[in-house]
């Protein structure tokens, strides 16, 4: 039998562009995803996962306008990575790529799209790290 973990659709989004505001989080909706699946994505507990959509085309072309990603809220700053995850930046939500330096203390944080700005040699400490991105979805 399959069992579901239910993953919060939150009404918020993050831009990949120039900034969200992070207003609301309520929740709009849900997703089910078969538990083992899920776990091989993350150890993580469902009450740490969270979907909210992409705003922008700065992370083109891995992200969309629109997407929805997963967000795992238990993996960020302490687990810090190369990887794709969701900043705050002031009041601003945002999805970029992040890659760590090879003395591990400074990260550049990446807009997949060229015609956006970049930011290389950040001390890590700075970031603020709302979670890492597990999965994506996309309309057809």
């Amino acid at each position: 039998m399959v069992e579901l973990v239910h993953v919060p659709l939150l009404n918020v989004e993050a831009s990949a562009g120039h900034g969200a505001l992070a207003e609301m989080e309520a929740k709009s909706a849900q997703f089910g995803f078969d538990e083992k699946w899920l776990r091989r994505l993350t150890a993580s507990k469902a009450s740490s996962l969270s979907i909210i959509a992409v705003h922008g085309d700065s992370m083109e072309p891995t992200l969309h306008d629109g997407d929805e990603v997963m967000v795992d809220l238990g993996d960020g700053q302490s687990r810090l990575r190369d990887g794709i995850y969701v900043l705050r930046m002031d009041d601003m939500l945002s999805v970029k790529r992040i890659a760590l330096e090879p003395q591990g203390k400074r990260a550049s944080v990446l807009s997949d799209n060229p015609a956006y700005p970049s930011w290389r040699g950040l001390e890590k400490r700075t970031l603020n790290i709302v979670g890492r991105v597990l999965w994506f979805g996309r309309a057809l």
